[in-house]
């Protein structure tokens, strides 16, 4: 009996043993899945950090890119499509484990007022209606700032009217507009920013603005409507003229600047500047010596309105008899550097009881202007801040865009789009001032003046969307960012994390290796 005990015990021992090993085992099939898990974790996250600071040395590389003069970047290929320079960038590359991560640089390719795919460059947002300079359009022109949102598709007086309350400092809301007691009724009060929007999105806030107009039918972000945005977002958008063409978020800005700059990156000469001496100075450097004479002249006895005289079209520098004295001082400002076109001055003659009359070495034959015009715009300027906020660029503006310009008719925007379309060249170094307008017969001397305080060939603020990838497929992340390089370092203005709307483009057009 003692002997079948023992041997039953040793049977029980050996089950314990059993369910102990496999408990053990069990515990170590879950340690190591955890532990596989926590591993797949780390290496996602360590990822995700990776795809972070790649996205923020696209920002960066961009960055130091627009910072550039105009001439350089136009050496290094430009920043309107520059596959070389923006496309599949590669940043690390790790040979053992035969990973590779770069960056790609993006924006829409626009063409007859769609979205039609990408190009590997940057938006210029001088090519947008700038929200922040509708309040000094108003001053100027009373109903401007109105009709220019009136020229977006599918906008209404009424939206029109909030948006402008919105940016006004004033607490009295327009006919069809809204103010604080507007939005103080609401489920969720809150008040107006009476002030300009810090970026785009904030539009969603005022009365009347949707999502559909604001950012129209690309529901994410990838510059092309596919068949399924399009059928979800066909009878939202009927009636808006949203469905196919540019939504407001792509006609709108809060940020566009140039800087005040030679195509080299030299400060322009200011004209209006109070040294005369030193403008003088500048002027003869720079410049023709008889430009340098006339614009002094100018500045200092101002536009004549007297009959032509044989000695008109003389200028200084062709004759002794009209010493320029720089130390008188000026008494007239230059409102725009138009204004000396076939102008005249009247110079005092010492001894003689008539002055005499000094005829503008710029003259308005339009060979003579091609000539002159583009120098004298590069070198100097009526305005003596650095940055100039808000004006149009005329070379890359939308149908609407343009139509937005106070002065600017219908008939002369189809012709600056005609114009546009015999040459497609946005960074043409013939067309970087606006004045090509004149120079090239679209608008007369008369219009370009007027148009000339709204309009510029330039922009030193851009928007992009950087895509950070690894190669072979792995992960990615999307960002979009505006770069203001009207300063020295660019700065970064505006973020937007895309990564939850996908990648958006296909690795092989971005440039990725497999």
């Amino acid at each position: 009996m003692t002997s079948r005990a023992g041997a039953k015990r040793e049977g029980m021992v050996l089950i314990v043993v059993v369910v102990v090993v496999v408990m053990i085992s069990l515990a170590g099939l879950s340690f190591v899945a955890t532990m596989s898990m926590e591993n797949k974790a780390a290496r996602a996250q360590g990822d995700e950090l990776q795809l972070e600071h790649l996205a923020g040395s696209g920002v960066e590389y961009l960055a130091a890119f627009v910072e550039r003069s105009w001439q350089e970047q136009q050496e290094a290929g430009g920043s309107w499509d520059n596959p070389e320079r923006f496309r599949g960038v590669l940043v690390f590359e790790d040979e053992g484990a035969g990973r590779r991560a770069r960056f790609s640089v993006v924006a829409p390719r626009i063409e007859d007022g769609e979205s039609r795919g990408i190009r590997f460059g940057v938006e210029n947002e001088s090519a947008r209606l700038n929200l922040a300079v509708l309040p000094e359009w108003e001053a100027r022109q009373p109903g401007a700032a109105h009709e220019a949102l009136m020229s977006l598709p599918g906008m209404t007086d009424a939206i029109a009217d909030a948006i402008l309350d919105w940016i006004d400092p004033d607490s009295d809301p327009r006919s069809a507009g809204a103010e604080a007691d507007d939005y103080q009724a609401l489920a969720l009060p809150y008040a107006p920013r009476n002030g300009v929007p810090q970026c785009l999105e904030e539009l969603l806030l005022v009365r009347g603005v949707s999502r559909e107009l604001l950012f129209g039918a690309d529901a994410n972000f990838n510059h092309q409507v596919e068949p399924a945005e399009q059928r979800a977002a066909a009878e939202r958008l009927e009636g808006t003229g949203l469905a196919q063409g540019l939504p407001w978020a792509s006609l709108l800005t809060v940020s566009s600047a140039e800087r005040n700059q030679t195509a080299d990156g030299q400060p322009r000469i200011e004209l209006n500047q109070g040294d005369l001496v030193a403008l003088y100075r500048q002027l003869q450097e720079a410049l023709e010596p008889r430009w340098a004479d006339f614009i002094v002249l100018y500045r200092q006895f101002g536009p004549s309105e007297g009959q032509e005289s044989p000695g008109e079209r003389e200028s200084p520098g062709q004759e002794e008899a009209v010493t320029v004295n720089p130390s008188t001082p000026a008494r007239f400002r230059i409102q725009s550097i138009l204004d000396l076109v076939d102008a005249r001055v009247e110079v005092p003659a010492p001894g003689q009881s008539e002055p005499r009359i000094v005829g503008s070495p710029f003259r308005s034959e339009p060979a003579q202007m091609r000539e002159y015009l583009p120098r004298l715009l590069d070198r100097a300027s009526v305005e003596g801040g650095p940055v100039t906020f808000g004006r149009i660029n005329v070379n890359l503006a939308p149908r609407e865009v343009l139509r937005a310009v106070p002065g600017m008719d219908s008939a002369t925007v189809e012709q600056i789009l005609a114009a546009r379309a015999s040459r497609p060249m946005p960074e043409d170094p013939n067309r970087r001032h606006a004045a090509w307008l004149l120079t090239e017969g679209v608008v007369s001397l008369r219009q370009m003046k007027e148009l000339m305080p709204y309009l510029t060939g330039g922009g030193d603020v851009v928007r992009a969307q950087v895509v950070a990838m690894f190669d072979p497929p792995g992960p990615s992340l999307r960002v979009e960012t505006v770069i203001d390089a009207t300063a020295s370092p660019a700065r970064q203005v505006y973020w937007k994390d895309l990564r939850l709307l996908g990648r958006g483009y296909p690795l092989e057009s971005l440039g990725a290796e497999f």
